[in-house]
């Protein structure tokens, strides 16, 4: 989940007492701070320089970075959309309560990755028009052609809200050639909208995860369900 600002956030505020214990709440071990400068017009030298703190959760595969400009959560360990949205509103909450900003982003994004080595992968798994760019055996190469990835996308408009989803071979070993066939189904839900409210923010998120999760269950078949469920 992500929330990018229009405003330029002072340091002062952005990382305020109240802001930092409730992230350190949830996500208990800090991260080397970063130095970012970010590019504007509005700045007499084109950037202003600001401060990206990164907090980490108990077992390092959950993460929150936070800046002058956006919030970013990265979730490896994924244990439900419920949980997860408790700890981003919760953060929210204080940062609006602390700061008078205006979203100009926002966005969640689901990446599921079917890592070949870990599960065999079959066309039956998915949706006759996804299935169609799995090779579940890779084509050879010759010497002028050599295939990087194969990725697909699809694009929705929702309620003015953009869904991006692509689909495919995305090889994680790009730009090399393409030698496994791990597939990807990523899912990217967004508004350009401006937002000024901690609450409109939650709405669109909330709105992102249940179109995600309806695209995402038109993508798969009962065949990849019963490998989920059971492993």
């Amino acid at each position: 989940m992500r929330v990018d600002f229009l405003q330029f956030i002072p340091t002062e505020t952005a990382f305020k007492d109240n802001i930092a214990k409730e992230v350190l709440r949830i996500f208990p071990y800090r991260e080397k701070d970063q130095i970012i400068r970010f590019k504007s017009s509005d700045y007499n030298d084109g950037a202003l320089e600001g401060i990206q703190k990164t907090c980490v959760s108990d077992d390092g595969k959950n993460k929150v970075s936070l800046s002058n400009k956006y919030i970013i959560f990265q979730i490896k360990n994924y244990c439900g959309f419920e949980a997860h949205m408790r700890w981003f509103q919760s953060i929210l909450f204080q940062f609006f309560q602390t700061n008078n900003v205006t979203a100009k982003r926002v966005g969640v994004r689901y990446i599921n990755i079917f890592d070949s080595s870990k599960i065999r992968l079959r066309k039956n798994f998915f949706a006759p028009e996804i299935a169609a760019s799995l090779y579940t055996k890779i084509p050879g190469n010759d010497d002028e052609l050599k295939l990087t990835r194969s990725i697909h996308t699809t694009e929705y408009s929702v309620d003015d809200m953009i869904l991006k989803f692509r689909y495919g071979m995305y090889n994680p070993e790009y730009p090399n050639v393409l030698r496994k066939n791990d597939f990807t189904l990523d899912y990217d839900f967004f508004t350009n909208d401006m937002i000024d409210s901690a609450d409109e923010i939650l709405r669109v998120v909330n709105k992102g995860h249940h179109e995600i999760q309806v695209l995402f269950e038109r993508s798969i078949t009962d065949s990849l369900r019963e490998v989920m469920r059971y492993g």
